[in-house]
This record gives C-alpha cells, sequence and structure tokens, in this order.
C-alpha cells in the first residue's frame, strides 16, 4: 500500500533530521528565512527514494528539488517544516510529504520529537504511529486555533487575524511557529482550528490531505491546480472553516492584502 511506502519515507526523514541536528549548518535565504545543510540533505533523500519507487512521478520540494510528472502524480516535500525551532533545538518541527494530482492521494506528516507520525490514503483512514484512528474526536465545544503567519507578515493583517480568532470565533489563539505541527493537532482534535497566512504548497500540502481523510475541511482546491504563489490556508471543524473563509473574502474584498510580500 501507498501508506506503508509513504510512512517509512517519512520515517527515515525525521531519523535523517535528529542524526544531523547536532552539527547543522545555517543559511540564510532572506530576512528571517533560513535553510540549513540538513533541510537539503533530508529533501534530497526523500526525493531519491521517490525516484527509486516510482521514476515516473514528479517531485516539488521547498529547497528545490523539481522533477516533472510523466504519470500525472507530484511529490510535495517540506523536509522541514518549523525550521526557526529547529534550528533552536525547539520541539514544534516535522516532515511533509503529500501525494496529489487533480486529487488527494496519500500523505505523511512526522514529527519525530513530539512522536507524532500521521499517514493517510485516500478511502483508507489515517493512521498514527502505525496504528489506525478509529475517528477524530471533536470537542462539543470549540476552544483552540492555531495560527501561522508569515515572518513577512503585516501588522495589520496579524492584528486583524488575533482579533478575528478572539474576538469574532471566541477561541484561543496559539501558535507553534509550524505549519506540521499545529495541523497535527488540529487532526487529531487537540485543536478545532487552523489559519496560516502566506503558506506555501509544501507547508500544507501533506497535513491537507489528511485532514480531509480525517473529516476536516480546508480551503485547499486540487482541482485548481497547486498554488505556486504565497496563498491563506484554512483547515479543521467545518463550521469554523466556513465562518473563517467568509471573513477572509469579506477581508479580500476590501483590497486589503492577505499575502505577504518578501522583505530582503
Amino acid at each position: 500500500m501507498l501508506i506503508d511506502e509513504i510512512s517509512e519515507l517519512a520515517t527515515q526523514a525525521g531519523r535523517l533530521a535528529l542524526l544531523r541536528q547536532p552539527a547543522l549548518s545555517v543559511m540564510a535565504k532572506g530576512h528571517l528565512d533560513f535553510v540549513t545543510d540538513v533541510d537539503r540533505a533530508v529533501e534530497e533523500m526523500i526525493s531519491a527514494g521517490i525516484r527509486q519507487l516510482f521514476p515516473d512521478d514528479g517531485v516539488i520540494g521547498e529547497e528545490g528539488q523539481n522533477l516533472s510528472s510523466k504519470s500525472g502524480r507530484s511529490w510535495i516535500i517540506d523536509p522541514i517544516d518549523g525550521t526557526h525551532n529547529f534550528v533552536r533545538g525547539g520541539a514544534s518541527w516535522g516532515v511533509s510529504i503529500g501525494l496529489a494530482s487533480d486529487r488527494p492521494i496519500a500523505a505523511a506528516l512526522n514529527a519525530p520529537v513530539e512522536q507524532n507520525l500521521l499517514a493517510a490514503e485516500a478511502g483508507r483512514g489515517v493512521w498514527r504511529n502505525g496504528e489506525k484512528l478509529p475517528g477524530r474526536p471533536r470537542a462539543t465545544e470549540p476552544s483552540i486555533a492555531y495560527t501561522g503567519v508569515s515572518t513577512w507578515m503585516s501588522t495589520d493583517n496579524d492584528r486583524w487575524l488575533s482579533g478575528f480568532v478572539r474576538d469574532e470565533l471566541g477561541l484561543a489563539d496559539r501558535r507553534t511557529g509550524s505549519a506540521v505541527t499545529s495541523l497535527i493537532a488540529v487532526i487529531l482534535g487537540e485543536a478545532d482550528l487552523y489559519i496560516g497566512f502566506g503558506e506555501h504548497i509544501w507547508d500544507v500540502a501533506g497535513a491537507a490531505i489528511i485532514a480531509e481523510e480525517a473529516g476536516c475541511a480546508h480551503s485547499l482546491d486540487w482541482l485548481a491546480g497547486l498554488p505556486r504563489e504565497p496563498f491563506v490556508f484554512v483547515c479543521g471543524e467545518p463550521a469554523l472553516v466556513e465562518r473563517t473563509s467568509k471573513a477572509l473574502e469579506t477581508r479580500h474584498s476590501q483590497k486589503r492584502s492577505l499575502t505577504p510580500s518578501p522583505v530582503v
């Protein structure tokens, strides 16, 4: 099954990241935008595994892996989501691997320090650390939203986001600095909503696939193709996703940019 192969790739990637973490080398891609030699090594390892197993599939990686697809399927990789945390020795970081065409196919998320390996295949459910989840727990009263913001985020959008979560939705606002670990919490029912400003497709593709299989709603439209520019991503309880999406549409109609521009 695909779920076995994608889980093994994510497991190996997490092990390599942990092994290399004590002696990593950090480079700047831009203002507050870092990459390490470990990011690149992990992405190359995943990509090499995909080329061996599925030579006709495409690969899209955050750190530059870009292979055209002959099969119509593409693997979307974020080798280390939460690089700031990873560099500082924090726990909130993870590996994201998603496989999609014009529909979700399979995915795995591995947050090795938090000991969470989630995997899913379309129509087969969600596994956590090798055991199939019976279903996503749902809170009787939603209370927690995780938010993610680019380091280029405008203070105006930041204020709006925090105010919307707390005042309009009545939820507590939490930030981890990693879309992967935040979305794992949503998928597991530990939180109710995720709102990410300035996301890239590799940040959220794997989580979107698993979240969909777990019964969450999200804002990614597979039929529209994979976004090439930063975008706003919403995922979680369907009613909260609907309310948030409507609020974002209203803000966008007021001609306020929701996606940040790089500061270099």
